[in-house]
């Protein structure tokens, strides 16, 4: 299996909003009993990957007495790749929702053949996406009267996005979403002598490309030491926990290597860093069962959301690069 990678702060968003009606052609609920919902997306890029073509159909979700609201998103395309980190698309802008619990939400996309559909664009050519089920979920939400709600869904394409002959394939693992209030961004600054000391110490394992792969990995907060931090993989040894997110390192135009992050749920979360990404298969176990190593524990860190959402959270990796906190672009 051929995994490619392109860099996406996927992570990849929905924002969810609403005002007016549901789309469905369901009579209008009156105002005093309404809220606002508005979608979004943004993603994490993915190195080897230059284009990820997503054709989205309708917003559909279920209210608490059982009735589906549909919202219809008239096969709305783009390039999923141009809203990266911090960067969103904005899909649904204020529909008017019922107040009260809403779940079995999804946004439905068009399959994709290579010809018609989504797609993705690598240096081999374009292929065919298939998305699990056809669907984007988004996590359950409550619309509450008079009042605006903005959800985020995140994915992940490093660790959803996999190719297997000649088709791509993008799994629900690699995504989640998020009340905008409650979640925030993480900057990282990466120690140069980390690059050049992982680069030396498998040099060995160097890609044909002559490019390592250098990847920042996050993990929940029940992660205290490198032993049990797993790679991207379906099925991790019993000591291993899975990443939260992942992220390509990049270097800017004044040679300072980062990373980005975008919408974490606010909390607890520790960082590891390796060279090895492109030994990483996201489909198998290749820290117990291949050459992958994670070469650096980065420690702890916590994201905050701040007053309104959306707070940015620098973190150091090493000694990061002197104080210079510009490039972070996803």
């Amino acid at each position: 299996m051929t995994i490619n990678r392109t860099i996406l702060v996927l992570s990849s968003i929905l924002l969810l909003s609403a005002c007016g009606n549901d789309g469905d052609g369901t009579a209008t609920t009156p105002q005093l009993s309404q809220g606002q919902l508005s979608l979004a997306i943004s993603d994490s890029p993915m190195a080897g990957v230059t284009h990820v073509g997503m054709v989205m159909g309708e917003l559909v979700m279920t209210d608490s007495a059982g009735v589906i609201h549909r919202h219809d998103l008239q096969n709305m395309a783009f390039n999923l790749l141009d809203y990266q980190g911090m960067d969103s698309h904005l899909m649904v802008d204020s529909i008017d929702l019922p107040s009260g619990q809403f779940h079995d939400a999804y946004v439905t996309i068009q399959q994709g053949d290579g010809n018609d559909g989504c797609f993705v664009e690598d240096g081999q050519g374009r292929h065919g996406l298939h998305v699990t089920n056809g669907q984007l979920p988004v996590a359950d939400f409550e619309i509450v009267a008079g009042q605006h709600l903005g959800i985020t869904m995140e994915i992940d394409l490093y660790r959803g996005l996999s190719m297997d002959q000649g088709q791509y394939y993008l799994n629900h693992q690699a995504m989640w979403s998020i009340d905008n209030r409650q979640m925030g961004h993480l900057l990282g600054e990466v120690d140069p002598q980390w690059i050049a000391d992982c680069e030396t110490t498998y040099s060995d394992l160097t890609p044909a490309s002559g490019q390592f792969s250098h990847m920042a990995y996050l993990y929940p907060e029940a992660v205290t030491n490198i032993n049990q931090m797993a790679d991207m993989t379906t099925n991790p040894s019993v000591s291993f926990i899975l990443p939260t997110a992942v992220s390509p390192m990049l270097q800017d135009g004044g040679g300072h290597w980062h990373f980005a992050m975008g919408y974490l749920p606010e909390g607890n979360y520790r960082v590891g860093y390796s060279c090895l990404g492109h030994l990483d298969d996201p489909t198998t176990d290749d820290i117990s069962n291949g050459p992958f190593v994670m070469f650096k524990d980065s420690g702890s860190i916590t994201i905050e959301a701040g007053a309104h959402g959306g707070q940015q959270t620098i973190h150091e990796c090493g000694n990061g690069n002197g104080g210079h906190h510009g490039g972070h672009g996803g």
